[in-house]
Parts: C-alpha cells; sequence; structure tokens
C-alpha cells in the first residue's frame, strides 16, 4: 500500500459499560449496555482516517491471543494496515463504566508497553504518536522516532493519548519538542502544562515557539495555536452528544486528514471539528460520503465544500 499517514502506538479492546451508578465497592451493578470494540488512542486515529479515505498504517504491539487476533481483525476491516508486533505479554485492554456525564476506567497496558522503535518503519507524507503513556519501551526513544520521521521529510504529531500520575517521564516527549522535531502537539490545556511543566499559559507560549498546537477543549471546541496564529473553532451547537470516548482521537484524525488535503491549518481544525461532530452524534467515525450528508444536514449544503475536502 502507498501509506500517505503512519500511526503509531496503543491498541486494544475497548469494553464499554452503560451503567446507571458505579458500584460501592465490593458490591456489583448491572449495565444496560455493553459495547466491544476496538481501542486504544493511536488505533481510534488510524481507524478514523482510514474511513475518511487515508491510506493508513498502524504500528502496535499485541499477544499471541484471542484479543490479539480481535485487534488485527478489526483494523483491517476498517481499512487500515496493521504491522503488529506479536510480544509474549498479554493483549492490552481496557474497560470503562460509563454513567450520566462521566468515566471511570481501568487499562491494562499489557503487549504495548512492548513496541519499540526497531518495530516501525515511518512512511507517507504524516507520522502520528499516541498512547504515550502505555509505551513504556518506545517512550525514552520517541525523539529518535520524531527526529528520524522528520528526516524523512514526513510532518510529525503527538498526542499523549492517556494520563498518568507521575508526569517525570514526560521529558522525553517535552525534549523532542524542544528540539524542534515535533509539527503538532494534539492535546488539552492540562495535559500540555504538566508536559511543559509550566502554568498553563507559560507552557503554551513556550509549546508554541516551537510546534503548533491543537488544543482539545470539549464543547467549547478546538484552539490552534501556532507562532502568529491562532484560531478558534467552536463546537456546534445543534449535536446530540451520545459517545464521547475517542472524541479526542477523531478530531486529530479529522484535523490530520483536512491539513493533508488542503495545507491549511485553520480550515484543518474546523474540519477536525466536522468529523468529531458526527462521531459524537453517531458513535462511529464517519465515511467521507458520510460525512457530506451530515455537514448537509446540520449547516447547509454551502458548508460541504469548505468541510468535505476533496
Amino acid at each position: 500500500m502507498d501509506v500517505e499517514v503512519t500511526v503509531v502506538g496503543d491498541v486494544n479492546p475497548d469494553l464499554l459499560y452503560a451503567v446507571d451508578h458505579l458500584p460501592e465497592q465490593g458490591k456489583q451493578v448491572i449495565a444496560r449496555e455493553l459495547h466491544v470494540k476496538l481501542g486504544g488512542s493511536a488505533a481510534n486515529v488510524a481507524v478514523a482516517l482510514a474511513r475518511l479515505g487515508v491510506r493508513t498504517r498502524f504500528y502496535g504491539a499485541v499477544g499471541n491471543d484471542v484479543l490479539g487476533k480481535f485487534c488485527r481483525h478489526e483494523l483491517r476491516a476498517a481499512g487500515v494496515d496493521p504491522v503488529l508486533t506479536t510480544v509474549t505479554a498479554a493483549t492490552g485492554a481496557t474497560s470503562a463504566m460509563e454513567t450520566p456525564g462521566e468515566r471511570t476506567m481501568v487499562s491494562f497496558r499489557g503487549a504495548n508497553e512492548f513496541l519499540d522503535t526497531t518495530h516501525v518503519d515511518p512512511a507517507g507524507q504524516w507520522i502520528h504518536i499516541s498512547g504515550y503513556w502505555h509505551l513504556t519501551t518506545l517512550r525514552p526513544k520517541i525523539g529518535e522516532l520524531l527526529r528520524i520521521s522528520k528526516e524523512k521529510g514526513l510532518i510529525t504529531s503527538v498526542d499523549m493519548g492517556s494520563w498518568s500520575d507521575d508526569w517525570s517521564e514526560a521529558k522525553y516527549l517535552r525534549n523532542a519538542v524542544l528540539a524542534g522535531s515535533v509539527d503538532f502537539l494534539l492535546m488539552d490545556e492540562q495535559e500540555l502544562a504538566r508536559l511543559m511543566d509550566k502554568p498553563t499559559e507559560e507552557a503554551i507560549e513556550i509549546a508554541r515557539a516551537h510546534a503548533c498546537i491543537g488544543l482539545h477543549q470539549g464543547r467549547n471546541g478546538a484552539t490552534i495555536l501556532c507562532r502568529g496564529l491562532e484560531h478558534h473553532t467552536p463546537a456546534w451547537e445543534n449535536i446530540e452528544v451520545n459517545v464521547t470516548t475517542g472524541a479526542g482521537d477523531t478530531w486529530n484524525a479529522g484535523f490530520i486528514w483536512g491539513y493533508l488535503r488542503t495545507n491549511d491549518v485553520s480550515r484543518a481544525s474546523d474540519i477536525g471539528m466536522a468529523v468529531v461532530e458526527f462521531y459524537v452524534e453517531r458513535g462511529y467515525p464517519p465515511t467521507v460520503h458520510e460525512l457530506k450528508r451530515f455537514v448537509r444536514e446540520k449547516m447547509g449544503s454551502d458548508a460541504v465544500e469548505y468541510l468535505v475536502p476533496r
């Protein structure tokens, strides 16, 4: 496959339980719904890109088990070219209990911890890395991988894609940013502040001197902050929010697709918002045809050409 985007990072099945309230310790609640889907921040981006018609190759690690086979099957079914290294550890997994307005998660890193730079061959026009805190082996080498990718002429982007209580190892990505190896940092304000180890405003000013920042702001939309450029994309008002898990990953995919097709950072942010609004209302990432119909329905025919690039 002639690759456009290389995606690197975490992959695992997600078990999503819809419950009215969380159980007390030692007690049980009965879920109203259970959804089993492919997850992992990086895998989410790869799937959304492929559904938009982007030729996408994904690098990750799985175990020699049924969950690993599930991940491989789901990536292929979405149109992704999966290059999955099989390791001796079990495949990672995440369980999430979703109550109205809140999500509580338990994640097992599993095989994701053993993905290494030797497993990855950056190709195409863009490399996106996500799931930083799950990538124990790759994390200290992320600067090397980004530098090599830049030398090959790829655009580089990173989303932390997960959370940690110990941010001491954020230094590897911070050093890569300060070295100029990251073109786009895609994350929320809290993550950016912890990454740069500074208060939010200071973190933004330091980071934007070296990279473009795409701030995830939930129902407040997204803001692009580059050197000499600031562009805010508001969330749409006429959206029924049904799914939030994976929304940031889906915006990332829409942004990457938009930038590759238009070479316009501001427009790419607006395109990313169209893609993620489809996702949060419909529950899955759109194809281009589905996105066209959605934009026409929500924003009118005049918006289609701007928000759905050829």
